[in-house]
């Protein structure tokens, strides 16, 4: 729009103006700056989609006569849905590009927003229609965890046992945590163990009855039911249970720690960062987050750093059991970071005034319970969205000895100290980079000198030089060889190389617009051939490659060739 009517102040220039003519900006969450910087980023994005875009049209239309007046709606729905152009975009690209006529025809609009409706309401169904279980009938389990994240021992009565069949397997996702497979489900009145849920993995410990040990190897619920995944069966009869505790510290740990890895962000980098998705596992957690750039380094140590202040300042975490009208009254809808709820009463978890959210995991009562955290590694899971891997309590401990080992082991075989490592590194990188061209040069040194001396590597005939040998290397190196040997237009060359190296591969090439390409198809010769290594390929007349599993047969199939080509 802006371009349309001719002006010719940029997005972020125009966004300043309105704000120190129309806005009190002191009611805003956001700052000038930060908005500044969000429509300078946003504008560049927009021109990169605009030149993407161009390729995209162009692409999408070739086969559409230039002077046609309309496109298959087809091409429209996928470049809306593929590239995030709508079909007005569409229509001006193309205008440019030479389809002066297109245009959207009339309902279009209305079409695409009906296909949207659909494939939103299929997506809802397919979610909808999760439920795996029969637990109709069985009442609600009590869940003993959210009175006291210490306890590790208590005591239940079994209520439902029943197997795990192979269409219920099917349906079902375990985390890499799980270390075996479960064989039955085992429903209790009460329990101590948490289900899977909120991004956190589910509990495991063991359920007791009698002298039968049944192994909880992970929790889940549906409608209400928590559901222990067991190794064993048990009889509808009272039951004891035992928590693994140290792995739901562990969880906790980590659980605790996304909420404030989550709060530094906000405060280190704005207000517009928002949670857009986690998981909390027992080996690490990760936490998504909406950010317009990719984050460097520093920014993660400061977040880091601001995170382990709040560890240290020792943050009483409240939590709160409110009616969700209620929470949202005292607290907003910022509390919903972890998505909306799904229930009319919800729990607030509060660490001081630092950060408050709707959350329905387990957390720790104070920060420093959870020692220290490290965000080991960041990368970006979308355009907008930056994933943070955070280890927390006794993973960041070991995190940060596994790293001083690598470090040690590092130095002791480079012989350096370990503040030396990065220099010591690249400098023999830069060497093995050095060694490789002179082996490279080598490698093609060989070949000339093979294919010059009038050995049997090389023959002349007709005109037309034949390089028929076995090399050693991979196809990289046999394809640096055949840029060698059929680059000069000047020689027309037919090269035949074979290597016994991945099964045994072959590459037949000749020199382009010569009359060794007149004389030769290298596909015909090639399946010709390759069959003494069990194997096959393709490529074009100039130039084919395969591959098979008996590198032994090379010599076989080379000598073929020879007698194929009358040598």
């Amino acid at each position: 729009m802006k371009d349309s009517l001719s002006i010719p102040a940029s997005l972020s220039e125009l966004g300043l103006h309105h704000m120190g003519t129309h806005l009190d900006m002191d009611s805003f969450v956001q700052s000038k700056e930060g908005i500044i910087e969000i429509l300078e980023l946003e504008e560049e994005r927009y021109h990169q989609m605009l030149r993407k875009g161009i390729a995209a049209v162009n692409t999408a239309l070739k086969e559409v006569p230039k002077e046609a007046s309309q496109m298959d709606d087809e091409i429209l729905f996928r470049l809306s849905e593929e590239r995030g152009l709508n079909p007005e975009m569409v229509i001006s690209i193309a205008s440019e590009l030479g389809w002066a006529n297109l245009s959207v025809r009339v309902g279009f609009t209305a079409d695409m927003a009906a296909r949207n409706a659909m494939m939103t309401k299929a997506a809802s169904k397919e979610k909808a229609g999760t439920d795996i279980f029969i637990v109709d009938g069985l009442e609600r389990t009590k869940l003993d965890f959210y009175e006291d994240t210490t306890a590790t021992e208590f005591s239940a009565l079994v209520i439902d046992c029943f197997p795990l069949t192979d269409e219920m397997m099917s349906r079902i996702t375990f985390s890499s945590e799980v270390i075996s497979v479960p064989t039955h489900v085992v429903v209790t009145d009460r329990t101590l163990f948490y289900p899977e849920g909120g991004g956190q993995l589910g509990d495991q410990g063991v359920l007791v009855q009698g002298d039968i040990i049944s192994n909880v190897l992970d929790t889940k619920s549906q409608q209400g039911i928590v559901l222990h995944f067991t190794d064993a069966p048990l009889d509808i009869a009272p039951v004891k249970g035992q928590l693994d505790h140290e792995r739901r510290k562990q969880l906790m740990d980590h659980h605790t720690a996304v909420h404030i890895v989550g709060g530094a962000a906000r405060v280190v980098l704005g207000p517009h960062v928002w949670q857009a998705g986690s998981n909390k596992g027992a080996r690490y957690a990760r936490l998504d987050i909406t950010h317009h750039s990719r984050l460097s380094r520093e920014e993660i140590e400061i977040i880091e750093d601001r995170a382990n202040q709040i560890l240290e300042s020792n943050y009483k975490i409240t939590k709160e059991v409110l009616e969700r009208a209620e929470a949202d009254k005292k607290y907003g809808f910022d509390i919903y970071q972890g998505g909306p709820p799904k229930h009319e009463v919800i729990r607030v978890i509060s660490i001081g005034d630092f950060d408050v959210q709707a959350c329905g995991g387990t957390h720790h009562d104070q920060t420093s319970k959870i020692g220290e955290l490290r965000i080991i590694k960041s990368s970006q899971v979308q355009d907008g969205v930056e994933r943070l891997q955070i280890v927390a309590g006794e993973t960041s401990r070991e995190n940060s000895r596994r790293q001083e080992r690598i470090l040690s082991e590092a130095s002791d075989i480079l012989g350096v100290q370990s503040e030396d490592l990065p220099k010591a590194v690249s400098r023999f990188f830069e060497e093995w980079k050095s060694q490789q061209k002179k082996i490279e040069s080598l490698e093609s040194e060989i070949v000339r000198l093979r294919t010059s001396g009038g050995g049997t590597d090389s023959v002349e005939l007709d005109g037309v030089r034949y390089v028929v040998m076995e090399v050693e290397g991979d196809m990289k190196q046999m394809m640096t060889m055949l840029s060698q040997l059929t680059r000069d237009p000047k020689r027309p060359t037919l090269a035949i190389l074979g290597t016994k190296a991945g099964g045994g591969k072959i590459i037949v090439a000749s020199t382009e617009g010569s009359i060794a390409a007149d004389r030769h198809n290298a596909v015909e010769i090639l399946n010709a051939i390759s069959g003494h290594i069990d194997g096959g390929g393709g490529g074009r007349p100039t130039m084919a490659q395969g591959g098979g599993t008996n590198g032994e047969g090379i010599p076989n199939a080379l000598k073929e060739a020879k007698t194929l080509l009358g040598l």
